[in-house]
């Protein structure tokens, strides 16, 4: 790890809650390692509808998808929600390998190539919640992904971040979770939910 700071010329840097990483319309130069706390990759409209993408969690990485490419601006937001500790990489040190060839700086680069694939799995499932007809679908498909073993969802987000998530207004989230509740589908605790019914949630699913 210290050849590899060393090698990529990389910084620590520290942001506190509600502070933005990167905005929208920026140009991209670094790749960003979530050392501590948590992340929230979304984009914000003039309207004041802000649509989340996704949630980075401590030990994964954000701003890798302008990595390869020709993008020369940001196209969505990353600010901290919670106080952030970041290890930023300049992208220098993944185009071009050092003279000694390192093992490491090869294994970072074949380690990104991996990332990138996951995280495009992350938006293909999100397009794939938000192209459904009804909330009802939206929140069977997230649970059903989300679950557990135990048939249980340990919500990694609060209320309102789940409603960006899904792409619908709070309130319509809340009444539908308790509609949900009422029809004997699913438990909602403060942030749990367990899917009592999993066989009619999942039929919510092919609906």
């Amino acid at each position: 790890m210290e050849r590899i700071l060393k090698c990529s010329k990389s910084v620590l840097k520290s942001y506190p809650a509600g502070k933005y990483i990167f905005e929208q319309g920026g140009i991209p130069s670094r790749l960003f390692l979530l050392l501590e706390g948590q992340v929230q990759i979304c984009k914000d409209f003039t309207s004041g509808k802000r649509d989340v993408l996704y949630l980075v969690e401590a030990g994964n990485v954000f701003g890798e998808i302008f990595l390869f490419g020709d993008r020369k601006h940001y196209w969505y937001d990353a600010v901290a929600i919670t106080d952030v500790k970041i290890l930023e990489m300049p992208w220098d040190f993944f185009y071009h390998f050092c003279s000694n060839a390192c093992d490491h700086h090869k294994q970072l680069t074949q380690n990104m190539l991996e990332i990138l694939s996951e995280n495009n799995f992350k938006i293909t499932r999100k397009l794939h919640i938000v192209s459904t007809s009804s909330l009802r679908e939206r929140i069977a498909i997230w649970l059903i992904d989300a679950m557990d073993e135990n048939a249980v969802v340990n919500l990694p987000m609060n209320r309102e971040q789940l409603a960006d998530f899904l792409g619908v207004a709070r309130p319509s989230l809340s009444r539908e979770l308790m509609r949900m509740q009422k029809d004997g589908l699913i438990e909602v605790d403060k942030k749990m939910i367990r899917v009592c019914d999993k066989e009619a949630v999942e039929m919510l699913y092919g609906a």
